[in-house]
């Protein structure tokens, strides 16, 4: 696959960030397509694009892999992971976000200037879910900002962190469940701003679901030539959708903050979506 150098500036712009891929063993049949497809709508990253798994090893055109070893959790092997970076920011992404169109570095590069001359804790690429509060932010900047605990104000949605942020709403947590649902509660004032563009500015596809594909995900990569193993994960079954379109109205219904105190409270849902 053919992929362009990033140019000596783009690079200085994004040394003091970088793309943090988060994965763990049973995802591995996903790093092949995850990488193809980035390399392929984001020739000229900037940032260097980091892997954290647990022992997978073989995981070609990323820039560097972190293996942090069998038996941990989502979280700590976020944490360990962060603990072995150097730049100030993370673009934190999952394993199954995988890119559908081309990325607009000088877009991105924007918005990365911007958390950092706004002291953003967090600077999510795409509003999901939309802030729900007013704005105290200047209508210039073009951002959004979440109200904290409000339900998902912290999401593994695509955006940029504090590295020390990221790692100090990571410790101590589990699943991506603890990390969003309870994270979103007592946030600190200390880290800055939690924000969100107006519009979906990192051009990817939520590929999986619960340990399936999505019909998207997979007409993407055969679109683009990428091969998948359907031996693995398949498409989910009849009833898995029943459940989630269930679920789906029930937030429709009731407003997300209260539907996610009650889980957090009674301890609903909690269970692990990776290893």
């Amino acid at each position: 696959m053919e992929s362009s150098v990033p140019k000596t500036s783009e690079r200085a712009c994004g040394a003091d960030c970088t793309v943090l891929v988060c994965s763990c063993d049973k995802y591995a049949d996903l790093h092949a397509p995850f990488i193809a497809l980035f390399r392929k709508f984001w020739p000229d990253c900037p940032f260097e694009v980091v892997l954290v798994t647990e022992t997978v090893v073989g995981a070609d055109g990323f820039d560097r892999v972190i293996r942090a070893g069998a038996g941990g959790s989502w979280a700590s092997r976020l944490v360990f992971a962060l603990d072995r970076l150097a730049s100030r920011r993370v673009l934190m992404l999952c394993d199954d976000y995988l890119l559908s169109s081309k990325v607009d570095t000088g877009l991105v590069l924007r918005r990365l200037a911007q958390a950092d001359a706004l002291g953003a804790a967090n600077l999510r690429l795409i509003p999901n879910p939309r802030p729900t509060s007013g704005n105290s932010l200047p209508a210039a900047h073009g951002l959004r900002e979440y109200r904290r605990d409000t339900a998902y104000c912290i999401a593994t949605q695509a955006g940029f962190w504090k590295r020390d942020f990221l790692s100090f709403l990571a410790a101590g947590k589990n699943s991506i469940w603890e990390f969003e649902r309870r994270g979103s509660f007592g946030v600190p004032g200390g880290f800055g701003p939690l924000l969100v563009t107006p519009t979906r500015e990192f051009p990817f596809i939520d590929a999986v679901h619960k340990g399936h594909w999505e019909k998207a995900g997979l007409r993407l990569c055969r679109e683009n030539g990428v091969a998948v193993d359907l031996t693995r994960r398949k498409l989910p079954s009849p009833r898995i959708l029943l459940i989630e379109w269930l679920k789906a109205l029930v937030f429709a219904i009731f407003p997300a903050t209260l539907i996610v105190r009650v889980q957090n409270k009674f301890d609903l849902g909690a269970i692990e979506r990776r290893a």
